[in-house]
């Protein structure tokens, strides 16, 4: 609602009093929430309309600070959610999708001013290619699983929806969860990269670098669904046949992950296996819910 024309005292230093506008109408249907969170966004975002903000807080820079100022204010703590990305990078993502936390994704921000993150395609297809991975199974979209093929020693490690890479090696798994630098920082400062999660060096000679499938097609049916992925890159590298890089397609299946509160609030890494319908130059992957004390490490 527009603001009263008096704040209650003399002094017109201070913004004048709202109400915020009736939120009864809302239809609110998500069991494990409060409607008070409806009622919080919209005091927050008619706040920042009306750029009261920008009275008390005018050396704050940018929309995000001045937000956050408001919600101190409101005595409303800020909620870290691992699936929530700034995105706060330039140039290729690639690193931080392909070992995304044990959390859904909720969104991605300035994708303006990174790469596209599928090769051959534009930034708006990129994103289209991935949200339609999504559809079929949105909880498990950009999931990190881990698996090995004792056969080979090769380690696998798939981000569902996004990529599957393989390394031609037996790489440990809080090795295989660091993020890649394979972006630059937002800004070029000497704090510009240092981030809250591990990071490793981002090889950039194809051939040096474990091999890369991004994702191909998506479908579903009766025994769950199946994602295909390719080779998308060229490369001239040799190799033999105890090499990875023989592999032209991955196949990933996997039942639709749907998780409850409990998941959600305690969140468990899937698991895979190499299957033995791998043969020639296709691997098959079968990703599945981790047995009650099983751990993640190659077996020899």
């Amino acid at each position: 609602m527009p603001p009263f024309s008096s704040n209650g005292t003399n002094d017109e230093s201070l913004p004048p009093i709202c109400i915020s506008g009736d939120t009864s109408n809302f239809r609110y249907t998500h069991k494990g929430g409060t409607p008070s969170a409806i009622r919080v966004a919209r005091v927050i975002s008619e706040t920042v309309a009306l750029n009261h903000s920008n009275v008390r807080y005018p050396h704050l820079y940018g929309s995000d600070g001045r937000i956050h100022a408001c919600l101190a204010e409101l005595g409303v703590s800020l909620t870290h959610e691992p699936g929530f990305h700034q995105m706060d990078f330039h140039g290729n993502v690639f690193g931080m999708l392909a070992a995304h936390p044990i959390r859904p994704l909720v969104s991605m921000h300035h994708m303006e001013a990174i790469d596209p993150i599928f090769p051959n395609m534009t930034t708006v297809k990129s994103l289209e290619h991935l949200y339609q991975a999504a559809s079929f199974d949105p909880h498990r979209i950009l999931q990190q699983t881990v698996c090995y093929d004792s056969w080979f020693s090769w380690t696998v490690s798939v981000s569902w929806g996004y990529v599957v890479q393989v390394f031609d090696r037996h790489v440990l798994l809080p090795n295989v969860q660091r993020v890649e630098e394979s972006y630059a920082p937002w800004k070029k400062s000497h704090l510009g990269g240092l981030y809250d999660f591990d990071t490793k060096k981002y090889e950039i000679e194809p051939c040096r670098r474990h091999v890369v499938y991004f994702l191909d097609e998506v479908s579903s049916g009766t025994n769950g669904t199946k994602a295909i992925y390719k080779k998308k890159t060229s490369e001239e590298c040799k190799f033999d046949m105890s090499s990875p890089r023989r592999l032209e397609e991955i196949r990933v299946l996997s039942n639709k992950l749907v998780l409850d509160k409990q998941q959600l609030l305690a969140p468990r890494r899937h698991c895979c296996d190499v299957l033995t319908s791998t043969w020639g130059n296709v691997m098959e992957i079968g990703i599945r819910e981790c047995k009650e004390d099983e751990l993640i490490y190659m077996q020899h």
